[in-house]
């Protein structure tokens, strides 16, 4: 029988610490936003961009339920999945395009850094929980999420490429519509995957957490907007 990790109405159930955790990577994400776009702290808070990721996705999954053997699978498959499809990607430029890792997301391990596993998992995760719940046919709660982890790759796109996270090799710079094609592919598997996981799943501050990410990324469009 598969082992669960059950919990009762403790600490981590309460809608305070929900609140108290969101507050956290509100302020961390604000402080975030500011620290990048000033050029006497860039550099600084480039160093910092795993940490603020490993904080989000340990807060996210602190308030998972319940925890089982079949979901912990999953995440290590996914983690892999996610790291695995990049390396081919930045060895063979067939995938998402040319392109390469910058410093932003830490040490690299044959020219990709694990964190972008860390952030494959993060994001089909959320966007897993936010349509898990909906009495709909499965392919179309995986197209709805595949959907919303595209919607989201737009708006991370030209923050990343200009704070480092990584750049496009292509001949005048752009982002090639190949990516966000092999994007939507590459996260329909993951999200299928998660989707047909027996069980139920739900965790209150996944939402929460991809609005914040949205947003986040959103903002440095409008700042560029507002100051230019």
């Amino acid at each position: 029988m598969e082992s669960t990790l059950t919990y009762g109405a403790g600490f981590w159930e309460r809608k305070s610490t929900r609140m108290i955790a969101i507050i956290i990577l509100v302020v961390f994400h604000q402080i975030g936003l500011v620290g990048l776009h000033l050029e006497e702290t860039r550099g600084l808070f480039q160093q910092l961009v795993p940490m603020n990721l490993l904080l989000s996705i340990t807060l996210l999954f602190l308030f998972h339920r319940p925890w089982r053997t079949q979901f912990a699978i999953f995440c290590f498959v996914i983690f892999w999945a996610g790291y695995l499809v990049e390396l081919l990607g930045v060895t063979t430029n067939v995938i998402f395009g040319p392109y390469h890792y910058g410093s932003a997301l830490g040490f690299k391990v044959a020219g990709v850094p694990p964190m972008i596993g860390v952030n494959w998992l993060m994001l089909v995760y959320v966007t897993g929980i936010m349509f898990h719940g909906f009495p709909i046919n499965v392919w179309v709660r995986t197209l709805l999420a595949s959907l919303a982890m595209v919607l989201l790759d737009l708006v991370i796109e030209p923050m990343a490429i200009r704070y480092d996270f990584w750049t496009w090799d292509t001949l005048d710079g752009h982002i090639p519509a190949q990516n966000f094609i092999a994007w939507f592919i590459t996260s329909f598997v993951m999200s299928y995957a998660f989707q047909i996981q027996s069980g139920e799943k739900r965790n209150p501050l996944a939402i929460p957490v991809y609005m914040i990410l949205f947003f986040f990324f959103l903002s440095f469009w409008v700042i560029d907007v507002a100051v230019g």
